[in-house]
């Protein structure tokens, strides 16, 4: 039997052991969890250090009528902090969980709102962006869907503390932070493309 034949076979058993570690292994969870702070967590900070930026992005959507724009602004990190510290204390750790469902989920209409409207040239908001802007597009939409899943999956899924060992809370802890690392990177990256433009379009208006 060649190696080509024995590869869908191959797959099919490591599809079966990742899946067998995602429901039966507690650390799945918890590092669903701590992935989800991270992400929480750094797209809130920045909000708290640019309020008026982030008020301005708010009501870039044109979602909210304009007496709330500025209380939603305000309050919106301090929730996404509270969510992102709920999620690692093991007793808050499932509704928090729930919470962090629900503001992915309603940033996804909002984006898919706009995108809809093909008002794609705003900012997402999602994390600040000192050198770039993205346009927000299905991506975008996808990815808070995404988030979404993984919230409801730390949700779903009962942890027993005691049955995890400090070598796979360490490992879990490492995991979650390169992933939220990749995903901030990724995230960043997204509207380089449109700072070179801007920076072409000055350059050839001073010649």
């Amino acid at each position: 039997m060649s190696w080509a034949a024995l590869l869908p076979w191959s797959l099919w058993q490591i599809s079966e052991l990742m899946m067998d570690w995602i429901v039966n292994d507690p650390t799945a969870a918890v590092f669903a969890s701590l992935f989800v702070a991270l992400v929480l967590a750094a797209a809130a900070i920045p909000k708290f250090y640019h309020p008026d930026e982030f008020q301005g992005v708010v009501a870039n959507y044109r979602l909210l009528p304009n007496f709330l724009v500025a209380p939603f602004a305000k309050l919106l990190p301090l929730v996404e902090v509270i969510c992102a510290v709920a999620l690692v204390i093991p007793v808050t750790r499932e509704i928090a969980a729930c919470v962090a469902a629900a503001l992915f989920i309603m940033f996804a209409v909002a984006i898919a709102i706009n995108v809809g409207r093909g008002r794609t040239h705003i900012d997402c908001g999602c994390v600040r962006r000192p050198t770039s802007m993205s346009r927000i597009g299905m991506f975008h939409v996808m990815r808070a869907l995404a988030l979404a899943g993984v919230s409801l999956f730390a949700a779903a899924m009962h942890v027993e503390y005691t049955r995890i060992s400090l070598e796979s809370g360490v490992l879990g802890l490492a995991t979650a932070a390169m992933l939220a690392l990749l995903y901030l990177g990724a995230d960043m990256l997204v509207g380089f493309p449109e700072t070179k433009n801007n920076l072409d379009l000055k350059g050839n208006s001073n010649d």
